[in-house]
């Protein structure tokens, strides 16, 4: 990971971002605080955001309490697949 220091090299937004593609950029200011710029994966991204959601966590954790309503059997007769 690359530390730029931005009180001794200023970059643009794309200078930064281009940085980033080949590995992960911090940026520090001089007051010390710090910002991180690095590729991410969307699925990543996706699953760190419904993690982050409460309704969807809690939608989650209802439906494994849920007991089986349906044999298998029952199932594949609802779906026309009973085996012959």
């Amino acid at each position: 990971m690359k530390i730029v220091e931005l009180e001794k090299e200023m970059l643009t937004l794309d200078e930064a971002i281009a940085l980033a593609k080949s590995e992960g950029v911090v940026l520090r200011q001089a007051n010390g605080e710090m910002f991180a710029i690095a590729p991410v994966d969307d699925f990543e991204v996706e699953v760190d955001l419904l993690k982050k959601n409460k309704k969807f966590m809690a939608y989650l954790a209802e439906l494994s309490q849920e007991e089986a309503t349906i044999s298998l059997q029952g199932l594949r007769e609802e779906l026309g697949l009973s085996e012959e």
